[in-house]
């Protein structure tokens, strides 16, 4: 009988499978105690049944793309630990993928340092739910410039763990979101073009929950979800839908871009490098 959970969680650095190098794990651990009716008041101890569990495994149940351009999710042990956060380096930049010696016990406070009265902090160990703003300053384009945003923190304990959730979400970026509806069959069209490729940061269908769907790519998934053909695929429908209309509204731009390049006047560019357009998805 797995009673509970073993508090002792231990965030460890491992080879992946499929061979992308090291990724980071969490150990999930529990009791196994004896059920027989002789001894159930004895508490028998028989063993301990654990696992290791991808930190990216966790990372999918976030929908990222809703947190906006500067917005992240992280979360902490009740030692105030980071299990995940942007800014949590484990391994030296040197290009050898070796571990730093204390890459497994980095505390909030040194990553949201300027949070100086750890207000933040002891708010997610003691486990409370509540919000925080602060203003930070954020390094971009590889520690060339840096940006100051205003922050604002949602956090929350997760239940059955020792776990603490938070959210940030920069003051501007991502309060507001454009929607858009296309057909279908308009957005799988222009989603197939040779030229598109779906971003490998987005989950947009789960394909690992059935052996089935294990070695479809996302967008064989898409189409098979939208088909309506595998209901056991579960995918996120608003990220779907977001794509599909992305895909449609940018598809013209490359004729249109290339019927300026090929109708331009000697000057009419002059200074301009590359032109490219973003989207959410």
């Amino acid at each position: 009988l797995l009673l509970s959970l073993i508090t002792d969680y231990l965030s460890q650095c491992h080879q992946s499978d499929d061979g992308q190098g090291p990724v980071l794990m969490t150990t999930v651990a529990m009791p196994v105690f004896s059920t027989k009716n002789e001894t159930r008041n004895r508490g028998i101890l028989l063993g301990v049944v654990g696992t290791d569990v991808p930190v990216s495994e966790l990372l999918k149940t976030i929908p990222k793309y809703k947190l906006g351009i500067h917005g992240y999710a992280f979360a902490i042990t009740n030692n105030g630990y980071i299990l995940t956060h942007p800014d949590l380096r484990p391994l030296y930049g040197d290009g050898k993928k070796r571990r730093k010696p204390n890459y497994s016990s980095v505390d909030l406070s040194e990553v949201e340092w300027e949070d100086k009265d750890d207000t933040l902090r002891n708010a997610m160990v003691n486990r409370k739910t509540g919000t925080f703003s602060m203003e930070v300053t954020k390094s971009v384009d590889k520690g060339k410039r840096v940006l100051v945003l205003h922050n604002d923190y949602y956090y929350t304990d997760i239940k059955g763990t020792p776990f603490s959730l938070g959210v940030v979400l920069s003051r501007g970026h991502g309060k507001y979101f454009f929607r858009g509806n296309v057909t279908v069959e308009e957005g799988l069209h222009d989603l197939e073009h040779p030229d598109v490729a779906l971003a490998d940061e987005w989950t947009y269908c789960n394909t690992d929950e059935h052996p089935k769907h294990r070695y479809l790519s996302q967008i064989e998934a898409i189409k098979m979800y939208l088909s309506g053909q595998e209901p056991r695929l579960h995918c996120d429908k608003e990220l779907i839908q977001e794509v599909l209309f992305d895909a449609v509204v940018t598809a013209p731009l490359e004729a249109y871009w290339t019927s300026l390049v090929l109708n331009k006047s000697e000057n009419s560019d002059k200074g301009v490098e590359i032109a490219y357009l973003g989207t959410r998805t």
